[in-house]
Order: C-alpha cells, then sequence, then structure tokens
C-alpha cells in the first residue's frame, strides 16, 4: 500500500492500517528480524475510568427489586401507567436533548 506517493509508507498509513515498509513501489514488505515485543500502559486515569465505569454498570439492589416488582406485575397485568408520568419524561428527555 502506497499511501503518502513517495514508495514509502507514510507514519500516519502505518499506524492507521498496519502498513509495513516496502523497498519501492510493488515491492514486498521487509520483515524485521529483531521484532521488539508490544506492550499497552493504562494510564491511572483509565484505571479509574474503569474501575468507575465497572460499578456503574452493576446494578443497585433496590433497583434490581423495582425492576422485578413491576415485571411481575407486567406479567399479571396488573401494571398501570401514569400518562402524565409519561408525558412529563418525554417531554423532560425533549428539553434536555434541546439543550445538549
Amino acid at each position: 500500500m502506497q499511501a503518502s506517493g513517495h514508495g514509502k509508507p507514510d507514519p500516519l498509513a502505518k499506524i492507521l492500517f498496519w502498513v509495513q515498509g516496502t523497498d519501492g513501489a510493488g515491492a514486498k514488505p521487509k520483515t524485521q528480524h529483531n521484532r521488539r515485543q508490544d506492550r499497552v500502559q493504562i494510564s491511572d486515569r483509565a484505571k479509574e475510568i474503569q474501575r468507575i465505569k465497572t460499578l456503574a454498570d452493576q446494578p443497585e439492589a433496590e433497583r434490581e427489586e423495582r425492576i422485578e416488582r413491576i415485571s411481575r406485575s407486567v406479567d399479571a397485568g396488573t401494571y398501570r401507567v401514569s400518562g402524565k408520568k409519561v408525558a412529563d419524561a418525554l417531554i423532560r428527555l425533549i428539553l434536555i436533548d434541546a439543550v445538549i
């Protein structure tokens, strides 16, 4: 793949497309005999974000109970929805989307 127009891959193309260096147009990629092992380092901030996301993904016991209670009501046919509450929630979401 020739991304830079001069027979050698552009550094950005090398990163984005995993392009290896070539000797010229149409030449086979160079092989490296002394390959280094790739490493990934995650910053402390990224680790903290992962920890918070994991905690946020875990539903709370109260929420689980509420969901279970609503699910039982739906299954039994006794779940009633307030039209006013639904309308209020829809309007709130629309207004938030308009602001954001």
